[in-house]
């Protein structure tokens, strides 16, 4: 008889733990490691080498930026476009270095890019060089920092929302829209 329970308390315990770990890959980031920043593409696009993987392509998790491809109905001209994508990359190459040396995090394709304490992610959002992306929402802890962080960038006239807000709102309420049409 105590042998049977036994036998149940062990297989409940081991199914728990399962259960445990499959959540565990839902929450957190499921892969992680050091990796050398080798290219900035965009504000918010990279490649990173690793030692184990070669060659990365980076996308922050949450983060969009002024891209020259940016063709919507909205009020941006090309030439905002072209003035905010370089005041970003100026941005993100004086807070970025090539060659140096972070940690990646890599969750559903889109990465968290680390150095130290401080994530990038965050980083880029609060200084007003990026806007919340909402195309993955699996982390609605991580999108609710990124909107407070935005919210105070937007109201301190950080980055480019201090020369370019009505284009800033533009993006992201653009973003958003195509982020909504493409989860239906």
């Amino acid at each position: 008889m105590k042998q049977k329970l036994i036998k149940k308390i062990f297989i409940i315990g081991l199914i728990s733990s399962l259960a445990v770990l499959h959540l565990y890959s839902f929450v957190f980031t499921p892969i992680t490691q050091r990796v050398i920043l080798k290219n900035i593409y965009a504000p918010a696009v990279f490649s990173v080498y690793s030692k184990d993987n070669g060659m990365l392509y980076c996308q922050l998790y949450g983060v969009a930026s002024a891209s020259k491809d940016f063709k919507r109905d909205c009020q941006i001209t090309p030439k905002a476009i072209k003035e905010m994508r370089h005041f970003a990359m100026n941005y993100v190459r004086n807070k970025i270095f090539l060659e140096q040396q972070y940690t990646i995090h890599y969750q559903n394709g889109w990465c968290f890019l680390q150095n130290g304490g401080n994530l990038f992610n965050e980083e880029i959002i609060k200084d007003g060089y990026g806007v919340v992306q909402y195309f993955d929402t699996s982390q609605p802890e991580i999108i609710e920092k990124l909107e407070i962080l935005e919210n105070l960038a937007r109201s301190q006239k950080r980055g480019l929302w201090k020369e370019w807000n009505q284009e800033m709102e533009c993006l992201k309420s653009t973003l958003r829209q195509i982020a909504q049409e493409s989860q239906k």
